[in-house]
Formats: structure tokens, C-alpha cells, sequence
């Protein structure tokens, strides 16, 4: 009987830690998710851990509790971010044999989400900071940039391996694939030059993007 009491003890102990373990999960995101909508709309600068807190609707030292500084707190808005944006272009990265179609799809998909609002006032954000907070915009670079380019380099190293790309450096011709991608749609909206961009100029700028790209890596027949 004490060995089953004592059984009986530790699950409720590891119940008790799970609902604790969970308050905490659904805690640091209710943070997350109110100080990102903070930090979009007033800056870094302009925006305190005692707003946050105020909006969160508890104290300060709860905050602190979770993030020990603004910028542990803007960094893991920026992580949060940057995994949401991945997890949205990773199903468009298997390249099929058919790859012109598969890297429409991707392209269509990258400038979509580089046009959103939130996608640009986050870049804005922390564009406006790195100069005066380098580690931030690194910071950024590699949650995000860095990343992208990464997983797309994977994908197109086994392009280049099935025969459909010519041998080249994955790596950097995943970071002129992005760059290409970039373009019209993406300078209007970044400059405010337009209000919105429609899916036709998306389009136009994928399909552009994808030319090019396979103008200089396509591998051509015979070779």
C-alpha cells in the first residue's frame, strides 16, 4: 500500500507540474503576442515593459518574471515570428521534378508573406533599432534570413543532385533566388508606394523571379 500511495503521489506531482508547465506555455505567449502587436505598432523605442504589462493586465514583476529585458522579450517576438513565417513556406519547398511549377509556388508564396503588414513593420522595427542595437538586427538575420536561406539551399542541393539544377553552391543560390523575389512588389510595398499589392503583380513577380533563376542555374539538356 505505501508503494502504491507512493505511485499515487507522483502522478499527482506530475499532473501538478504539467497544469503548472502549461500556465507558464499559455503565459509567455499571451506576452509574446501582446508585446509583437506593441512593437509593430509603436516601435521599440516607444514601447516600455510597463505598457506591456499594463496591457497584459498584470505587473511588472510578472513580466520580468519571463523575460528579464525588453530586448529577451523583442528577441523572442522576433523568434516567434520568424518560426511562424517558416512554417508557412516549408510545405512549398519540396522541389518536384516538374520545377518551374514547384518554384512558382514557392516564389507566390515568399513575396505574399514579405508584403504583409506584419511582415514589413517587423523588418521596419528592426531596421530602425539595428544600427543602435547591432545584436538585434543580427539577431534577426539569423532567426529568419538566415534560416530561409538555408532550408531553400537544401531543396535546391537535391534539384541540383536529381540533375534538374546545374552544380552550383546551394547556399548562395538559394540567397539570389530570395533576393530575386524581393523585387517590384516588395520595394512598393516597403516604401508605401502602394496601399496593397494584388495577386496578379504577386504573380508577375514570381514567374519573373523564376526566369531569371533558371536562366542562370537551369541545367541545360545534353550536359
Amino acid at each position: 500500500m505505501v508503494l502504491s500511495k507512493g505511485h499515487d503521489e507522483i502522478a499527482v506531482a506530475g499532473h501538478a507540474r504539467n497544469r503548472r508547465d502549461l500556465r507558464h506555455i499559455k503565459r509567455r505567449q499571451a506576452i509574446i503576442d501582446i508585446a509583437r502587436k506593441q512593437f509593430l505598432a509603436s516601435g521599440y523605442s516607444a514601447t516600455s515593459m510597463s505598457l506591456i504589462a499594463e496591457n497584459l493586465g498584470g505587473s511588472k514583476g510578472t513580466l520580468w518574471r519571463y523575460f528579464p529585458s525588453k530586448e529577451a522579450l523583442f528577441k523572442a517576438v522576433i523568434e516567434h515570428e520568424a518560426a511562424k513565417f517558416r512554417r508557412e513556406l516549408i510545405v512549398d519547398l519540396d522541389l518536384a521534378d516538374d520545377l518551374q511549377p514547384s518554384l512558382l509556388r514557392f516564389c507566390r508564396r515568399l513575396i505574399q508573406l514579405i508584403v504583409s503588414p506584419d511582415a514589413l513593420a517587423l523588418r521596419r522595427v528592426v531596421t530602425a533599432e539595428a544600427v543602435r542595437f547591432p545584436d538585434v538586427g543580427c539577431f534577426f538575420y539569423s532567426k529568419a534570413p538566415a534560416r530561409l536561406h538555408s532550408a531553400l539551399a537544401e531543396a535546391l542541393k537535391a534539384g541540383m543532385t536529381k540533375g534538374l539544377l546545374r552544380e552550383a553552391d546551394p547556399l548562395e543560390a538559394a540567397e539570389v533566388l530570395a533576393a530575386l523575389c524581393h523585387s517590384r512588389c516588395y520595394r512598393r510595398a516597403a516604401f508605401a508606394l502602394t496601399s496593397s499589392v494584388s495577386l496578379n503583380e504577386i504573380d508577375a513577380d514570381a514567374a519573373l523571379a523564376v526566369d531569371i533563376f533558371l536562366r542562370s542555374y537551369q541545367r541545360q539538356s545534353g550536359l
